[in-house]
């Protein structure tokens, strides 16, 4: 390429083996993002289902084995909540929210490499263009040798830094950016199972709450009863037997 091989490249400018480890690292980070969100991919309408389907079949223990064998974020953040689905509302939902952040967290991790890789790979094809600029100039002085000729050559040599760069910064900045969308739009999925599973928890209290309630009908209704046959029985005529 333009009278030099990729070897002499690398070996005649430092920065070109900085930009090479800066996209291997690139590379690899946003391959190792894409598996996790591959890997960690759900339908979440789907988890609800079945997880309704297990609460309101009244087995609290059988349903936090299955959320915990679950490999997405919605399983696991319902299955460190399901062992406190007797506290508090309060506590519960400080809990879920907390479980929402730690899968953030985790869903972001690596995301910093990308996005450093995005704003300082430019700076450094640039840096390197810089350095080759001034290192051609330097060679024309002592040669002596100069013409547009050579003064091309050696900065279209040095401006390929700057282009090895603005690739790297393309690939970290688009990895960067759909994976910040695909945990926007998980995090929001988050929130919804869990305004689902407290809607699913305040179903199951008001079941439970609803014998309670017709037994207490029951009983002031038999209370009532008594009362009208008591009330009758006192107005009807004493009659005396002889």
């Amino acid at each position: 390429m333009l009278g030099m091989s990729l070897i002499d490249l690398f070996l005649g400018s430092p920065t070109m083996v900085v930009l090479l480890i800066c996209s291997v690292v690139t590379v690899s980070y946003a391959i190792e993002r894409a598996i996790y969100f591959t890997r960690t991919r759900t339908d979440v309408h789907k988890f609800m289902k079945e997880l309704t389907v297990k609460l309101k079949s009244g087995d609290t223990k059988s349903t936090l084995e299955w959320t915990q064998q679950q490999r997405h974020s919605a399983g696991r953040v319902v299955s460190q909540c399901l062992s406190q689905v007797n506290a508090q509302t309060s506590e519960l939902t400080s809990r879920f929210n907390t479980a929402i952040e730690l899968e953030q967290v985790d869903m972001e991790r690596n995301l910093s490499v990308l996005g450093t890789m995005s704003n300082i790979a430019p700076l450094l094809g640039l840096f390197g263009t810089v350095i080759g600029i001034i290192r051609a100039f330097a060679d024309i002085a002592k040669t002596g040798a100069g013409g547009s000729a050579v003064v091309a050559m050696g900065v279209s040599e040095a401006l390929l830094t700057t282009a090895a760069g603005i690739v790297v910064a393309v690939i970290a900045t688009v990895c960067f950016n759909l994976y910040v969308r695909r945990i926007r739009t998980r995090v929001i999925e988050l929130e919804d199972v869990r305004e689902e599973f407290f809607n699913i928890l305040r179903q199951g209290r008001s079941a439970k709450a609803r014998p309670s309630s017709k037994t207490a009908a029951n009983v002031e209704h038999n209370a009532d009863s008594l009362v009208d046959a008591a009330v009758e029985s006192a107005a009807e005529p004493v009659t005396s037997h002889r």
